[in-house]
């Protein structure tokens, strides 16, 4: 009894404490943040509100209600403010930034960095030369047979589905429609998954998974103790992305409550997903080994064009097959599910995407060529509406101010803090974008479409900008053309919305749609 009594005495002197700092820190103010509005009372004071939101998967949506109702510049944490303009992005992630990667990605790091979140300038250089050959433009080339091919088996698939409907409930979470009667109803957002997943595995590592053919992407492996490991693909990489983006708002506690929180289940999924890369890079290494010759990514990061060895430790190839399989396939899937239900959702804007398709691709065109429909206007105007909607990255990449601080929209602020610009919002500025609500690609191909490009932050920006932008377009393009002009789809109901969890990533929900093969008029 005595023991208890003590115990409870001292966790709430602890907690008493560290409500008595945060305030006192809030008073002295000693980087002047309090000049800043807090997106909630307690928000100037502790990190909590951030986690909270962050938990129930809508932090991007109270960012965006704060700078509504606030203004530009939001305190969102102790040490932590989000700044909604193209000045502040441009001054944050521009070129010549002398910000470095904040304290989330040194929290969420491994042994080895990758190239998202090394934060040394020098290293994350010598990794972008390294990787860049891949990424390129002029690369796509190599990639392209390889995006066809992942099509043609998803056309197979939706063909069949076409004569044989059924739906398919995603692993997110448990997110399932049951209200509905889903009978002849497909889950749109599955086969995204699965092509994204499957085109990356190929691309990158010449990892023939042919998830698409098995209509799921649960993957059997064997971890490096010999122990068979069988999961979803997506599953692991969620629910890891859930569990850590509960805690990492609070970096400096972030350790601790996740050994609190250790025996949730949610942590043995984000080895399992370290198990997957470790597989895939031991099997993908065996091969070179072996003198097998293979045109994907890892080849760059075996060796420079040159054909000379890199030395990348086996721990840096893991990070960075662990981001590939991360960034390059969630993001492609959100982004391919989105843009179908915008398309849907405004049924003139599909009609105006397939008669330029047709007028372009022949009627028994089952995958739609890249040459034909790379540099269609409306067809990337449509993508990127949808991207600037409903953007794969609404988190805000936090950035660590310089030890000397620097100004961000003529204020000053002071070395070490953590600052953002949160894409979600600054995609719906009426000043950049008039009716920012409003599925409308056609502001795009505006005489003025060049000025929207600073408020477009999809991407990220300046030197750290997404290296993968070229890849998930080509995948993007000829996915999207090749299905729009082969089949109608019907959404669930006119008042049908889209769910969106946000995670490492913003997810869509399950997307259940009608399709059915497209009727061509008769020719005379």
């Amino acid at each position: 009894m005595i023991f208890f009594t003590v115990s409870v005495a001292i966790l709430t002197t602890s907690v008493v404490l560290i409500v008595l700092k945060h305030i006192y820190d809030y008073f002295r103010d000693p980087k002047a943040l309090r000049r800043f509005p807090g997106m909630t009372i307690l928000a100037p004071f502790t990190n909590i509100p951030t986690m909270y939101y962050a938990a129930l998967g809508k932090k991007f949506k109270k960012f965006h209600e704060a700078h509504e109702r606030l203004g530009p510049i939001v305190r969102v944490g102790p040490n932590s403010v989000s700044f909604n303009s193209a000045v502040g992005f441009k001054d944050i992630y521009g070129h010549g930034s002398q910000v470095r990667k904040g304290e989330f990605y040194d929290v969420l790091a491994g042994s080895h960095r990758h190239l998202a979140d090394v934060a040394d300038r020098d290293e994350h250089a010598r990794k972008r030369r390294v990787l860049a050959g891949a990424y390129s433009q002029t690369g796509l080339e190599r990639w392209e047979h390889i995006v066809a091919d992942r099509t043609a088996a998803l056309i197979k698939q939706y063909d069949r589905l076409c004569g044989e409907p059924q739906y398919h409930p995603t692993l997110h979470a448990g997110r399932r429609l049951k209200d509905k009667h889903l009978d002849g109803y497909i889950n749109h957002r599955h086969w995204m998954i699965l092509f994204s997943e499957d085109a990356i595995a190929q691309i990158g590592m010449t990892a023939d998974l042919k998830l698409l053919e098995a209509g799921h992407d649960v993957v059997t492996i064997r971890d490096t103790n010999g122990k068979e490991r069988r999961f979803s693909y997506r599953e692991v990489l969620w629910r890891s992305h859930v569990i850590q983006t509960s805690f990492v708002w609070s970096p400096r506690w972030f350790k601790f409550l996740a050994y609190l929180t250790s025996w949730h289940p949610y942590w043995a999924d984000n080895t399992n997903f370290t198990h997957l890369c470790v597989h895939l890079v031991q099997r993908r290494l065996a091969q070179y080994q072996a003198g097998q010759e293979m045109n994907d990514f890892f080849s760059y990061i075996f060796e420079d064009k040159k054909g000379k060895p890199n030395m990348y430790p086996i721990g840096e190839m893991v990070a960075e097959c662990s981001i590939m399989l991360n960034a390059g396939s969630d993001t492609t899937g959100i982004a391919l599910t989105n843009v179908l239900y915008w398309l849907l959702k405004n049924k003139y804007c599909f009609f105006k995407l397939r008669a330029e398709l047709d007028s372009v691709l022949d009627r028994d065109e089952a995958v739609a060529a890249y040459d034909k429909v790379k540099h269609l206007p409306y067809l990337r105007a449509c993508l990127d509406e949808s991207l600037r909607l409903t953007p794969p990255n609404t988190m805000s990449v936090s950035r660590l101010t310089p030890p000397q601080g620097m100004e961000i929209m003529g204020h000053w602020i002071p070395g070490h803090t953590t600052v953002h610009s949160p894409p979600y919002t600054m995609h719906r500025d009426p000043q950049a974008f008039p009716e920012p609500e409003v599925y409308n690609p056609d502001r795009w191909l505006a005489p003025n479409a060049k000025d929207l490009q600073p408020h477009f932050i999809t991407f990220s920006g300046g030197a750290r900008g997404c290296i993968g932008r070229n890849i998930t377009y080509l995948e993007q393009t000829l996915a999207l053309a090749s299905l729009v002009h082969r089949y109608d789809f019907e959404l669930l109901s006119e008042d049908f919305v889209l769910d969106q969890k946000e995670a490492l990533t913003c997810s869509p929900g399950d997307m259940p749609v009608k399709i059915s093969r497209r009727v061509f008029p008769v020719v005379d």
